[in-house]
């Protein structure tokens, strides 16, 4: 009979380990594209994805007041997912309007731009740069499928040793697990991430299709300027004005050279 339990109890604990890793680690299937007959509006139209940094302080809001200050008007649009890694970044694209967390909205409006802010939470999680190159890669395609144009934010700089800190045992165990499996134990660092989606774009010739905006100019470094964040993971007020400034010095740039 205690034989049967600790059985019992070790096959929960194994299926509760593989649906875990599973959910965490599972790249996404690719989706099929839908059709859109919608023409585009007249005017500068900007479309905004990610997870919480754009639904965060208003990052809309601000960013079309930069514009404005710059006599720029524009319509934006923008949809922000918390907590979200690239994958469900990609997968909201095609979920319906009513459904929580869908994007699509953004592509049936056709902007003309639309910035990707993602990465945080991959590099958070520790799931890796191919991860989160291969998600990146299926949004950005998704985007050029549309006649948009792809806006891609490099993975913000962020407190990724003080986030580490905070999490529970499982998620910590879980983090130091895929680093030795997936980079023989060696903590990933942000500029992997960057770099990896870089080489990609290139080794896809895409590297003259999407614009890439170097994060280094808001800050290039969470310790010397903790004064951006209110949290190891989020900028704060503060952090959202510089961010917002940046964001709206690309748009300008790309206008000029349109």
């Amino acid at each position: 009979m205690k034989k049967k339990i600790v059985l019992s109890i070790v096959l929960l604990a194994g299926a509760f380990c593989f649906v875990y890793f599973w959910n965490k680690y599972a790249y996404a299937g690719e989706e099929n594209y839908f059709s859109s007959g919608t023409k585009p509006e007249e005017g500068l139209q900007i479309g905004i994805i990610g997870d919480s940094w754009v639904v965060r302080q208003n990052l809309d809001s601000l960013l079309n007041r930069k514009l404005s200050d710059q006599g720029i008007h524009a319509e934006i649009y923008s949809s922000g997912n918390p907590g979200a890694k690239t994958k469900r970044i990609y997968e909201n694209l095609f979920k319906e309007d009513g459904e929580e967390f869908s994007s699509k909205k953004v592509i049936e409006k056709k902007p003309d731009y639309c910035i990707v802010i993602a990465g945080v939470n991959d590099a958070a999680t520790h799931v890796g740069p191919d991860f989160y190159t291969h998600h990146m890669m299926m949004i950005i395609k998704t985007l050029l499928h549309y006649n948009i144009k792809p806006v891609v934010v490099s993975l913000p700089e962020f407190g990724v040793e003080e986030d580490f800190k905070n999490k529970n045992i499982i998620s910590g165990l879980s983090n130091k697990g895929a680093e030795l499996v997936l980079n023989g134990g060696t903590a990933f660092k942000i500029q992997d991430y960057r770099n990896a989606l870089l080489k990609d774009l290139k080794r896809n010739g895409l590297d003259q299709k999407v614009v890439v905006l170097n994060f280094d100019e808001v800050t290039r470094d969470y310790e010397k300027d903790r004064s951006l964040f209110g949290d190891p993971l989020h900028l704060n007020k503060l952090g959202y004005q510089k961010f917002s400034e940046f964001l709206a010095k690309g748009i300008i740039n790309l206008t000029r050279t349109k």
